[in-house]
């Protein structure tokens, strides 16, 4: 035996070294692969978290649609009893109850309707759920075809005694609820589509289309492992196998998959990602090249090699990561900005103004720089919203604030205060610059009538403005001398501009 070793000295050491050079090629090699799995599993569970953000804003913005929050912010002061809407062939599309979406209305004054009985757009009386009501069938109209019929019912329980004695109150209610039905009735037909044939499968579907890796994404029941969404609707209410690994590659046709599953946030759900990882199992095949090839040949070379691919393999990863982080980042600023945005006028709202002018209260103090703000009140705008209604009083809002925008710089800040009150934040400016703003606007508003449908509205305001001042301590002092110059140029007649100054305080 010692002769073997001594004279196969140099073989064994070849050997050995062999053996060390190959175990640490292989050791280098899975710690490689391990780095590259844990990366997927970090990137994959960024998309996954995406996915889910998206998954829930496509549910808002899909519930904004919906006819009873319609119904709900149209309502007039009805107390609305129940509200539907039903398809021709009598299924329910739409309902204030949940449990009724699908089923057939089998109610007796329906049947009456499609048996010609009773007539479309005609009130009557009857009593649901023991409660006396007036309800109406008012038919939907798309490109001349009928799509379907509302069914609207009124509680008129509290002022039954009245009707009695006082036909004019039953006659003002049946205004209301047509004028109700005339107003919904656009915004069904032009929402109908989303509604009826927009859903979380063809969501998902559609953002398969619009990605390169991502193969296949589910969403599946906690409780029952039903799949209860899906990209591929075919998959819908079958039974999705839940191994005990939550990240794994495995072969799905003959194509290397990536699966992460997270807990969703909504609904008791799991979202299950399938994920393409060709690219990642290229990069494991290019790994396993280089340890082979580095087994070849010195171990300090070897070493150089795997410590390069390593390098590579982080760049790649990082690489990934801040794109998943920018895109993340993206979207989060957007979210931000959606929040500080007041969504009838456009104009930032209260919040963010009330931030913004409390930064530049603080900077123009310190550096000792002009500030001006000015209030804008509109003119008889209760008269407005209850000549016109609310529709109309939101017109006025719409166009004045976009008139008012044409007026300043970019560098100032105009917001919505609440109601008919809008605000504008001037940096930089002296109270002449503010001055010539603020008649600019007065004149804007006044020079042309809004129109709402077949009608002209004159639109006049009042505006109070106020500057800087040494004895200012914060900027609610600042807000609160444009308000009082607000009042002023409301008791001088309105549709003028009150500068602030001492005859204005007393």
């Amino acid at each position: 035996m010692r002769y073997f070793f001594k004279n196969n000295n140099i073989s064994i050491l070849l050997f050995i070294l062999v053996l060390s050079i190959s175990y640490l090629s292989f050791y280098n090699y899975k710690t490689q692969n391990n780095l590259l799995l844990k990366q997927m599993g970090n990137n994959a569970k960024h998309i996954a978290s995406s996915i889910s953000a998206s998954i829930k804003h496509f549910e808002d913005i899909k519930s904004t649609v919906s006819l009873q929050k319609l119904v709900r912010d149209l309502s007039f002061g009805l107390e609305i009893f129940d509200f539907r809407f039903i398809k021709y062939d009598g299924i329910i599309k739409n309902s204030m109850f949940k449990e009724e979406i699908g089923k057939i209305s089998n109610s007796k004054s329906f049947q009456e309707i499609l048996q010609g009985e009773k007539k479309l757009k005609t009130f009557f009386f009857e009593k649901r759920d023991f409660v006396k009501v007036m309800a109406i069938y008012y038919p939907i109209y798309r490109n001349k075809d009928l799509v379907g019929i509302i069914d609207l019912s009124v509680d008129i329980v509290e002022y039954n005694d009245m009707l009695d004695n006082n036909k004019f109150i039953l006659e003002q209610r049946k205004i209301d609820i047509l004028n109700l039905l005339k107003s919904i009735e656009s915004s069904i037909v032009n929402n109908l589509s989303v509604i009826e044939e927009t859903d979380t499968d063809s969501f998902l579907n559609a953002h398969i289309n619009f990605t390169t890796n991502i193969e296949q994404i589910l969403l599946v029941d906690n409780n029952t492992n039903k799949i209860i969404n899906s990209s591929n609707k075919g998959l819908v209410a079958t039974t999705y196998e839940m191994n005990n690994s939550s990240l794994g590659l495995f072969t799905i046709d003959k194509k290397l998959i990536y699966k992460t599953v997270v807990q969703n946030n909504t609904n008791n759900t799991k979202l299950v990602l399938l994920i393409n990882a060709f690219e990642y199992a290229k990069n494991e095949h290019k790994l396993l090249q280089t340890a082979i090839t580095t087994s070849a040949i010195a171990l300090l070379f070897a070493f150089f090699i795997a410590m390069g691919v390593y390098n590579s393999a982080m760049r790649q990863s990082r690489s990934e990561k801040e794109r998943l982080e920018y895109l993340v980042k993206e979207r989060t600023l957007e979210i931000e900005l959606l929040s500080k945005i007041d969504a009838l006028t456009g104009l930032w709202n209260r919040g963010y103004l009330e931030e913004m002018l409390e930064m530049e209260f603080k900077r123009a103090h310190r550096y000792n720089h002009d500030i001006s703000i000015m209030i804008i009140d509109l003119d008889f705008f209760k008269k407005i919203n209850d000549t016109y209604g609310h529709l109309g009083g939101d017109e006025v809002l719409r166009i004045v604030s976009n008139r008012i925008i044409e007026c300043v710089r970019d560098t100032d800040f105009v917001g919505r205060y609440g109601g008919e009150e809008i605000v504008v934040i001037l940096p930089e400016t002296a109270i002449t610059g503010c001055q010539n703003i603020a008649n600019k606007i007065l004149q804007s508003i006044s020079a042309k009538p809004i129109k709402f449908e077949s009608d002209l509205i004159d639109v006049t305001a009042s505006i109070g403005i106020s500057k800087l001042k040494k004895g200012h301590k914060n900027q609610k002092a600042l807000f609160y001398e444009a308000d009082l110059a607000l009042y002023r140029a409301k008791r001088e007649g309105r549709n003028r501009v009150i500068l602030f100054d001492e005859t204005v305080e007393a």
